[in-house]
């Protein structure tokens, strides 16, 4: 009786975790063309998933993947794969604060639980419905945090704002002897000027107008047009939303006169726009962090005595505010700020509250 031959194995099943590495040559592997081809595709799907997510993104994930997984361990709970009890207990956590943690740092924290279990292949309770209950509950719960909301920056606060800088600036220039220090003030002075006034001109997100590179600029006769190669809600690149920088009806605060005043003196002709200046009055060979602007709004908007609580979403608030103000459309407002949801809303009632109010014909 003939005993049949053991089928030869197949080959290695693919999965993004498999120990075959791609090589440059079926031949110069070694492997067998079977082998090597799968190993190829293996490393195409691992350098996809890889790049599914943003640099910054992927970090800020394994940052509060880590903070869920210290939690579950602190408190003998099971991080992979987590139950839905297990994740509502950690949003819980997260609301048992001082400050409680707000819905979208609430969803960040989700969005890395999800996205570990996907790329382990684990389930999940993303689709848990008492988990979005609680949600619910805790964004009707931030309804009041809602309201007081951050201070919309508008047109007579920035032109309050650049006067007060333009004084100190010129005090500066009378007072310093040392040539470093009137450098930087200089430098600073032109910087955080053609930060709120493209900023807000533009209604990018700080985290986008933070990453603007000179390559991303471009020269019309209206004015500059910046194009990011990253957004919030584009982190691949491929759509490249421009905004327009008209040309300001007043020199002192055109945005277009006031980014080029600061690549010029800073001596910047490529890569990062917004750089940090050191104390030493040079400036820097990297981009600033989105950190910085909040920085910049919050000390310039208090210099020049303006109440109010503020920081870089108060240029966001501003443009959609100030547009509404001036009667510019809806739709025209949530295209150019790059607003999908009714949250823009919240400024267009606020733009228009002193139109036409009732009780300024009382006579009061």
């Amino acid at each position: 009786m003939l005993i049949p031959a053991a089928p030869e194995p197949e080959p290695e099943t693919w999965h993004g975790g498999s120990e075959l590495a791609a090589v440059d040559g079926e031949r110069e592997s070694g492997l067998d063309p079977a082998y090597a081809y799968v190993a190829r595709l293996a490393a195409i799907d691992a350098q996809a998933a890889q790049d599914s997510l943003a640099p910054a993104t992927r970090e800020a994930y394994r940052r509060a993947w880590e903070v869920f997984e210290q939690w579950t361990a602190h408190n003998a709970l099971i991080a992979l794969p987590a139950s839905a009890s297990t994740v509502r207990a950690f949003v819980a956590h997260l609301r048992d604060r001082a400050v409680p943690a707000s819905l979208p740092t609430i969803h960040q924290h989700l969005s890395a639980i999800w996205a570990r279990h996907a790329e382990l292949g684990a389930p999940s309770a993303r689709q848990d419905g008492q988990l979005r209950l609680r949600l619910q509950g805790y964004a009707r719960q931030d309804q009041e945090r809602l309201v007081r909301q951050m201070s919309a920056l508008m047109v007579r606060d920035v032109q309050r704002i650049v006067t007060v800088m333009d004084d100190e600036l010129n005090r500066a220039r009378r007072d310093l002897g040392e040539e470093r220090d009137l450098r930087k003030a200089e430098l600073l002075a032109r910087r955080d000027k053609a930060v709120i006034l493209v900023g807000l001109a533009t209604a990018l997100r700080r985290s986008e107008l933070a990453r603007i590179e000179v390559a991303d600029l471009s020269e019309e006769v209206e004015g500059l047009v910046i194009t990011p190669r990253w957004t919030k809600r584009d982190q691949a690149g491929t759509e490249r939303h421009p905004r327009a920088v008209p040309r300001g009806s007043a020199r002192a605060t055109c945005p277009v006169i006031a980014l080029q005043g600061w690549l010029a003196l800073a001596g910047i002709t490529q890569g990062p726009v917004f750089r940090p200046v050191t104390r030493w009055g040079t400036v820097g060979a990297k981009a600033f962090t989105p950190q910085v602007i909040r920085t910049i709004v919050q000390q310039r908007a208090e210099a020049a005595g303006l109440p109010g609580t503020w920081g870089a979403h108060s240029l966001r608030a501003g443009f959609a505010t100030q547009s509404a103000k001036n009667g510019v459309a809806r739709h025209v407002i949530m295209a150019d700020g790059d607003w999908r949801s009714a949250a823009v809303d919240r400024y267009l009632r606020r733009g228009a509250l002193w139109d036409g109010a009732a009780s300024s014909s009382l006579g009061l």
